[in-house]
């Protein structure tokens, strides 16, 4: 295959933080380390620890935190074979669900 990113008009930087490209026109790039490889029979997970966050600033909230909602990001979907778009806040991570943890 030729370069996929000259396919796709992209430009991949070396990182200098971990042994992977940054792709320079993604709004947003967790850089991460690999920090363990667990090949069980039940899947194959990697483990990694983020050592490095590179966000544009259009992504950013007033506080300069990522947000969800600015990205424009989308998840696949293997078992109906299609692709969402992600970002609408449905809960408050440790708030949602407390309700079920009190007696």
């Amino acid at each position: 295959m030729e370069d996929k990113f000259e396919r796709t008009g992209m430009h991949a930087v070396k990182s200098s933080r971990v042994d992977a490209p940054i792709i320079e026109e993604y709004p947003l790039t967790l850089e991460c380390k690999v920090v363990e490889l667990q090949n069980e029979p039940y899947g194959f997970r990697v483990l990694g620890e983020i050592v490095n966050v590179v966000a544009d600033e259009n992504v950013l909230d007033d506080n300069g935190k990522v947000d969800p909602s600015k990205l424009n990001a989308f998840v696949f979907d293997q078992f109906q074979n299609g692709y969402y778009e992600i970002g609408k806040k449905v809960g408050t991570a440790w708030k949602s669900g407390k309700k079920f943890m009190d007696k």
